[in-house]
């Protein structure tokens, strides 16, 4: 059953935690190799997740379970895709048996979705438990390991979810802290978007203040696939990610800038995630906008 649901307060999140990997007791990232050898395991949950169920039936790993996307976003607020209740997300996640000592691995595609579930699920207190198939389903086709395409049968699980509000940033807390020296802030967008030379039908175009610019497309090579961690430090190193500074990352309505967030947490940082992200950011005028660039 769903613990308290704690909304994202500025000291909260001002504060901030720990590094993220120093209290990662299960690998963030697993081979399809690593995840054949440990199917057996009764306490071990593989969730599909994908834009439609028609991927989840032309193939899953055996014995994994749907999860639509659309039951770990919600349209709040004039916004697309945002952070449900989680009265919701504690009620979708038991419904496809996931229980309190659950070890759960996140398979489907696109990394987009399956980011977006990796972040859902570390937020909702789940971090130390989860990990993502590097490579998604296509990883596991592509080795010639076996698919089936019957959904198992699966018992309600019980689930108590301990939201972690420091990872859900705000646009409150993201304004007070535009000049903060221990924040990055990450665009995930590609760098016409991030410099406003498209506006990706936002009100304004451009991006927040001081943001700096890593492309989710650059985060991943074949099969989506992530690049190796010191390509990944490289990366932030030369976007200008200040080294022990606590990263929130944004994009377009919080789908890439999942993506980026796993990417910061691979790496170590103490990482959180502008939901709203430029889709509210440009609609409020309240709000400050760099760019697009002047002729």
């Amino acid at each position: 059953m769903p613990a308290v649901h704690p909304r994202l307060t500025l000291p909260a999140l001002f504060l901030g935690l720990p590094l993220a990997a120093a209290a990662q007791s299960a690998p963030l990232l697993v081979s399809a190799n690593w995840l054949e050898q440990q199917l057996r395991d009764p306490k071990l949950i593989v969730i599909h997740t994908a834009a439609q169920k028609g991927d989840y039936d032309a193939g899953h790993i055996p014995g994994a379970r749907w999860l639509p996307w659309q039951s770990y976003t919600a349209a709040l607020n004039g916004l697309s895709t945002e952070m449900p209740p989680i009265a919701q997300l504690d009620s979708a996640l038991e419904s496809i048996g996931i229980n309190d000592d659950s070890r759960i691995v996140i398979s489907g595609g696109p990394i987009t979705n399956t980011a977006r579930l990796f972040f859902t699920l570390d937020y909702l207190g789940l971090g130390e438990r989860i990990s993502l198939l590097d490579g998604g389903i296509d990883a596991w086709r592509e080795s010639g390991r076996p698919v089936e395409r019957t959904m198992p049968n699966v018992t309600r699980g019980s689930l108590t979810l301990r939201p972690v509000a420091a990872k859900l940033a705000d646009a409150a807390w993201l304004s007070a802290n535009l000049q903060n020296p221990s924040v990055s802030v990450l665009d995930a967008r590609v760098p016409e978007f991030y410099s406003g030379l498209s506006s990706n039908n936002n009100p304004r175009p451009g991006r927040i203040p001081g943001a700096l610019n890593v492309p989710f497309s650059w985060l991943t090579g074949e099969l989506s696939m992530f690049r190796e961690p010191a390509k990944l430090a490289r990366l932030f190193e030369q976007a200008g990610v200040r080294k022990g500074s606590k990263v929130v990352t944004y994009c377009h309505i919080g789908m890439q800038a999942s993506v980026l967030y796993l990417a910061a947490r691979i790496l170590g940082y103490d990482a959180a995630m502008y939901d709203g992200s430029f889709d509210e950011w440009s609609k409020r005028s309240d709000l400050p906008i760099q760019g697009p660039p002047k002729p």
